[in-house]
């Protein structure tokens, strides 16, 4: 993944009690910026984490987003591990705090950009939201947990996935940097749902059809039983 550009970001957490030794972000290739990415002290060396969500019924933690290829996984966690090293020895007060995304140009071909889009509707949703959705850019960063929400006043719209800070103020933990960006994956998103929810309607409608179709060819046979049997009682007794 030589030709990948990355631009990193680490926070350290000085006096930190916990294993979590700093966060960091990353940009890729002036496309998506993924946040809430940790530094972690394990038992011998430091590690890295991508940003992740619980599954409570398993139990399990999943990455939300995430580089595709392992070579850009170890390229990343390489560069995070490096800015780490450099950022802990300075002060408070030398170290920039800028957002990953704040000087990046945003002058990227958005036709160019391929996406690879999968959602999955809430069959039964209780709330406002409709459907989750996976994203895959040019097939280099993956991102979970996209929901699709629909509202009285916005009607459907896309959110990334998010967390939630101490002041209850949720930020985006994995976007598009790029206005364009955003608006493309917005929409290709939106129509990938309309069309899988146009494909569980036709589904639905030709299940039906099928299942009325077998229950009136259970009555059309039933009734030519009756009528086959009658006729050969008919017949006994003649």
């Amino acid at each position: 993944m030589a030709n990948t550009k990355l631009d990193v970001r680490v926070y350290p957490l000085d006096n930190s009690e916990s294993t979590t030794k700093a966060f960091a972000s990353v940009t890729v290739d002036d496309k998506i910026a993924i946040r809430g990415i940790r530094v972690i002290q394990g038992e011998k060396d430091l590690f890295m984490t991508m940003p992740q969500s619980k599954d409570a019924k398993k139990d399990e933690y999943h990455d939300i987003a995430f580089p595709v290829s392992g070579d850009l996984r170890k390229e990343i966690i390489n560069a995070v591990l490096k800015e780490y090293d450099r950022v802990s020895n300075l002060l408070p007060v030398q170290r920039g705090y800028e957002k990953p995304e704040a000087d990046t140009a945003n002058n990227i071909n958005v036709a160019d950009i391929k996406l690879d889009i999968r959602v999955y509707p809430v069959k039964e949703p209780k709330g406002n939201i409709k459907a989750f959705a996976s994203v895959t850019i040019d097939d280099t960063i993956a991102i979970r947990g996209v929901r699709i929400v629909d509202s009285a006043e916005k009607g459907l719209f896309v959110t990334m996935p998010q967390s939630k800070d101490k002041e209850d103020k949720y930020h985006d933990i994995a976007f598009p940097i790029n206005g364009d960006l955003r608006k493309k994956m917005t929409k290709a998103i939106l129509d990938k749902y309309s069309d899988t929810e146009k494909n569980n309607e036709r589904k639905t409608t030709l299940a039906e059809g099928l299942k009325d179709g077998a229950a009136k060819a259970n009555e059309h046979n039933s009734t030519s039983r009756d009528t086959a049997a009658k006729s050969t009682r008919l017949g006994v007794l003649d």
